[in-house]
């Protein structure tokens, strides 16, 4: 009996509930009778705003009752009316007038100075204020996302295959949610997303759409660009003033938004801001980014007595990437459920000087204050720690009943329409989702990069690794591995190389790496194994140990790779790497004493026999100069052992850093890096052992200088406090390079330089900066103007006190970021000229081998 009627009583609640509701639809249209595509409409009594769609059209589920409503649209005025919702269905057709913003005739409390910059300077003075003005609220938050490929070049149809390009080729692919998000100040957001759904296929990640109520125009960053109202906005906006308007009693500038130079990392568009209050009341602006143009609308709207808040969303997302051409459309609704104002004196900004022109400075200076302030009074400000915590400002949990929603629920919650190709795209999800399982299903087989195609030539042909265990994988080099470097000491070196690795635990493991190869010239096996053991990952604790005999380069800084220089002796005849036979095992322990406190020490032994060029020539018939090195001691490659042992010490002050994985990751720090070290020999028991100290300094920092430029520097100084036996191998070598093409960077090494002529066994000081600039010379040129260039001036100096030896280095370079770059470089002995070069940075060629 107790079941009957309980459920008899659920469906009485149930139907009164259903007769309660109605769905409050419309069309928003100009005076010509157009529809104004993604206007917002916003309910005071709910707190809430809907967009509408690109058709002018909007819905939402209403109770029974009154509503007042406001319809606003860029470029329109605001219209409010009253609407009666006693029906389950209410249409209505709002049509707003276009609004006019007036130039003439208007007076300003600043003088003669130009409104557009008196208007932003007392909205930045504000900004710090509105951006804690809100101590926490409670909303729902609706969102609808959709994008489109309609084009794809032939060569990437071509590459990725008709069926995965088929796949995705002018299909709609959509998503929605439904979310609950308690806000608390400064900057922690919790959401339950209560509902989602979407034709995306599993395989393809959509990211997370509510990130956009994160950021506010009141930050100084904002949609990761800088914000028109960031305290230093006029070092890199222009701001212009194109009018005034009144809506519902407020006076609202009008007031454009162009970057000086660039986009890549500002805004473009309009701002508007309410006079007296200086809060934004709308905002409409562009973003470009590496083939992305974004342009977003954002409608605030007075949630509580002078609180502004943003209310509805949208965003236009337009593609053009190599020739991939997309389009999508993003919108959100916010309702408001409670707002908690901020109380109290230390809420309340500085008076605003009501009479006199605002200069930016005092602008700045009053925003400081508020801020200050703020931070002072602030109990929920936390004690300085270092460790970058994931996720600690938003966290997220899906509802187990989001995915299962029905249609239902979503007819209550949909704040927009539902377009015929969203219709479609919802009917076929089920078809085209088991067709992509089914695709990358078989495309999991290959390997994307370095893959044949083919799962069993894949394993012969490239790197191949094998679980032989639960916590053992072995695996060795493939066929590409086979062939090894190229030298005129060595000739061809023919072997492969080997790895096997034992996990200890998640962040614990010891890998091997032996490998064997044979020279054609000498005809001997060359051979190392290096071993690491990784330990303590919250200290980054790294054993390794190294054994071997083969060709080595008698610098210790070397400036060209073995690959660089392989490929360099192979086409070319050059040899700008002399080598000598080692024999060597060494070991290396390091590890954090404290954050940011790291010690390195190393013992070693090796013997060392001088090697001659075999007969041997360069692909194209080229004899290569002899294996000895140009050094302006005299030093050359002689018959020695040693045994040394290393220490450094670096200390980096308030090194943050993220714990992933339950490992340690430096992240960054505003102070330089400092490291102390030296290197000396055990005592000699014979005349053949090496007998020497050397200790040095290096301050090494890289830091941002403004929006668009970066500054990195490196000094060294040092010298030798014991010269016993210091042979050539024993000198302070400088990492140089004097050919065109270097992997390691323009910064790393001097490009002018021949590798070993001034190695020195006395004292020393190098220093090297770089100034990289996103627009310094070619870049302001509109066919370089590119987020993906950059420019930089590059300074190197080499001291030599005791042989009174200075050399120099001046250049320019311009590039892709991570890709190629290219300079041109002036050498100098003192202040005089001596050489110039043209030189070719290409960091990929690191990733070869």
């Amino acid at each position: 009996m107790r079941f009957a009627v309980t459920v008899l009583m659920s469906f009485f609640l149930l139907v009164v509930a259903e007769l309660d509701a109605a769905v409050f639809t419309g069309k928003i249209t100009d005076e010509g009778g157009q529809p104004i595509p993604y206007a917002s409409v916003y309910i005071y009594e709910l707190s809430t705003g809907v967009s509408t769609d690109e058709k002018g059209a909007f819905r939402i589920t209403l109770q029974q009752g009154t509503y007042t409503c406001e319809v606003s649209s860029l470029g329109f005025k605001r219209e409010r009316f009253t609407v009666e919702v006693n029906a389950n269905l209410v249409n209505k057709t709002i049509v707003l007038k276009e609004e006019v913003y007036l130039l003439s005739d208007v007076t300003f409390r600043g003088g003669r100075e130009d409104r557009a910059m008196s208007v932003i300077r007392r909205a930045i003075a504000k900004a710090p204020f509105h951006r804690q003005q809100v101590r926490g609220y409670e909303s729902t938050l609706y969102m609808k996302g959709s994008m489109k490929v309609t084009k794809i070049p032939a060569l990437i149809r071509l590459q990725a295959g008709r069926s995965r390009t088929g796949l995705v080729l002018n299909k709609l692919f959509l998503i929605e949610s439904h979310s609950q998000i308690v806000y608390s100040y400064p900057n922690n957001y919790d959401e339950t997303v209560k509902a989602v759904s979407s034709t995306i296929p599993s395989e393809i990640d959509p990211g997370n759409m509510s990130g956009v109520i994160r950021t506010s125009v009141y930050d100084k960053e904002f949609f990761g660009k800088l914000s028109p109202l960031a305290p230093n906005a006029f070092n890199y906006y222009r701001f212009v003033y194109e009018g005034i308007t009144n809506e519902s009693g407020r006076i609202i500038n009008k007031i454009r938004v162009t970057p000086k130079k660039g986009d890549s990392k500002l805004i473009t568009g309009h701002i508007y801001i309410q006079d007296d209050t200086w809060n934004v009341s709308y905002l409409d602006f562009v973003t470009k980014e590496a083939g992305v143009t974004t342009n977003v609308k954002i409608t605030y709207n007075e949630v509580k007595p002078s609180i502004m808040m943003p209310t509805a969303y949208s965003a236009d997302v337009k593609v053009d990437i190599l020739g991939i051409n997309a389009g999508g459309r993003f919108n959100s609704s916010i309702t408001y459920s409670k707002v908690n104002e901020v109380k109290g004196a230390p809420a309340q900004p500085d008076p605003l000087p009501a009479n006199k022109e605002l200069t930016t400075r005092e602008a700045r200076k009053i925003a400081s204050a508020t801020e200050k302030r703020v931070r002072q009074n602030d109990s929920t400000t936390r004690k300085k720690d270092l460790e970058i915590k994931r996720d600690t400002t938003h966290k997220r949990i899906v509802d187990t009943l989001a995915k299962l929603r029905d249609n239902t629920y979503w007819t209550e919650v949909r704040r927009l329409p539902l377009s015929e190709e969203e219709v479609l795209s919802y009917k076929i999800s089920d078809s085209l989702n088991k067709e992509f399982k089914r695709v990358f299903d078989e495309d999991s087989v290959k390997k994307i990069n370095r893959s044949t195609g083919n799962k069993i030539l894949d394993k012969i042909v490239y790197d191949a690794r094998y679980k032989v265990g639960k916590n053992i994988t072995l695996g060795y080099g493939g066929l590409t591995r086979l062939v090894g470097d190229f030298n005129f000491t060595d000739g061809y070196q023919i072997g492969q190389n080997l790895y096997a690795s034992y996990r200890i635990n998640n962040n614990s493991s010891v890998v091997l790496t032996p490998e064997f190869y044979y020279s054609t010239l000498r005809n001997e096996w060359l051979y190392k194994a290096d071993a690491i053991y990784t330990y303590s990952p919250l200290r980054l604790g790294r054993l390794s140990l190294s054994a071997g005999e083969g060709s080595s380069n008698i610098s210790r800084s070397s400036g060209i790779s073995p690959l660089v220089n392989s490929y360099a002796s192979f086409l070319f005849g050059l040899n700008p790497v002399k080598f000598h036979s080692r024999r060597w095992v060494e070991g290396t322990n390091s590890i954090d004493i404290s954050n940011g406190l790291r010690l390195n020490v190393g013992l070693s032994y090796e013997e060392i026999t001088p090697l001659e060029n075999g007969d041997v020539k360069s692909l194209f018939g080229k004899v290569p100069q002899p294996n000895l090195p140009d050094n302006i001691y005299g030093a050359i490659s002689l018959e020695h052992k040693s045994a040394a042992y290393t220490i450094s010490l670096s200390y980096t002050p308030d090194y943050y850093y993220r714990i992933r994985d339950g490992r340690k990751r430096y992240v960054r720090s505003k102070y330089p890096t400092f490291t102390l070290y030296t290197r000396a020999t055990f005592a000699s028991p014979t005349e053949e052992y090496s007998s020497y100290g050397m200790a040095g300094l290096t301050v090494s920092q890289r830091f941002n200088t403004g929006l668009y430029g970066m500054f990195i520097y490196n000094v060294d100084a040092g010298g030798f406090y014991k010269r016993d036996r210091v042979f050539l191998r024993d000198f302070r070598h400088f990492a140089s390079s004097d050919i065109m093409v270097t992997e390691n960077g323009f910064n790393g090494a001097f490009l002018l330089l021949d590798s070993y002529r001034y190695s020195t066994p006395e004292s020393w000081l190098t220093t090297a900066v770089e100034y990289r600039a996103d627009y310094l010379l070619l870049n302001r040129l509109p066919i370089f103007n590119s987020a993906l260039l950059y420019e930089a001036l590059h300074f190197k100096t080499l001291w030599l006190p005791e042989k009174k030896i200075s050399h120099n280095e001046i250049g320019y370079s311009f590039g892709m970021k991570g890709l190629a770059r290219a300079g041109i470089f002036v050498g100098f002995d003192g202040v005089k000229y001596s050489s110039y070069g043209f030189r070719l940075e290409l960091p990929i060629l690191s990733q070869i081998r």
